[in-house]
């Protein structure tokens, strides 16, 4: 009886789930290969040059999302392990867990009111006698944009890796004489290795769909896919080559996974994940 009663508990998430992401993929996929001119949608947005700009910009504005919310986020997810006081980790969390308390447009636009010509940062600069310098509407703009956004993800996922490490390890290899720096690298790194590959697959899969962020930080200037597919479905309403384009992320983002799967096994990125 406790299974049933657990099943009907889940119907309603399994229903919406059915309805608003497993029907939309299926028709998207099916509308991809049979809308329009059916297989000859992917050689029209790959032959298309701004497709393929936009293609690149956005891969590698993800790759370079990932590198940097990873590497801040692994900062961060050790120092909220090692800290000792209270207050100082409660700190932390709270500045972790605000940009999940905002919505999309209000991080934009408060990301606006900060690297603004006008804007505050502008401002302190100018005491020093410096710029103003003109910080918006540039692909490091977009890229930090994202990855201030990416940040908690990846957070949550270095965070329980890292904390699942004894530090009875890191004594041990600072007690065969490897200095801190060196514990960290042979010790931390390696055991710590699931939660990078997750957190990493978890931010570029994600970063790849990113549409209000280069709107707003990058006014037009920094094409990416969400974009263009925007353009199309309803500047050109071209509708075929907007599902072919869709479909193009979609792969992209479950070959990431994969690829994150293959590397460190399901098991310990789903226990990394956890």
């Amino acid at each position: 009886m406790g299974g049933w009663s657990g099943l009907l508990l889940c119907l309603p998430l399994l229903v919406l789930l059915a309805a608003f992401v497993l029907y939309p993929l299926v028709k998207l996929t099916i509308d991809s290969f049979t809308a329009g001119d059916g297989l000859s949608n992917y050689s029209d947005a790959l032959g298309s040059s701004g497709v393929r700009r936009a293609l690149v910009t956005t891969l590698l504005a993800s790759l370079a999302v990932t590198v940097l919310a990873v590497g801040m986020a692994s900062l961060l997810a050790w120092y909220l392990r090692s800290v000792r006081r209270p207050w100082v980790r409660g700190v932390l969390w709270i500045a972790v867990l605000a940009p999940f308390w905002m919505g999309t447009v209000i991080k934009n636009y408060s990301l606006l009111l900060l690297l603004g010509r006008d804007g505050a940062l502008n401002d302190f600069l100018g005491i020093f006698g410096i710029g103003p310098i003109e910080m918006l509407y540039k692909s490091g703009t977009v890229i930090f944009g994202i990855a201030y956004t990416m940040v908690p993800y990846a957070v949550f996922a270095m965070y329980s890796v890292l904390r699942s490490i004894d530090d009875s390890l890191i004594a041990a290899a600072e007690g065969m004489g490897a200095t801190r720096l060196g514990a960290l690298r042979t010790v931390v790194v390696p055991l710590a290795l699931p939660g990078i590959v997750a957190s990493s697959a978890l931010v570029f899969a994600i970063s790849v769909g990113f549409y209000v962020t280069p709107v707003l930080l990058g006014g037009g200037k920094v094409p990416f896919m969400a974009n263009v597919i925007q353009d199309n479905l309803f500047t050109y309403f071209n509708y075929p080559k907007a599902t072919a384009a869709s479909m193009l992320l979609i792969v992209i983002a479950f070959a990431v996974v994969g690829i994150a799967l293959r590397a460190v096994g399901r098991e310990r990125l789903m226990r990394a994940m956890a």
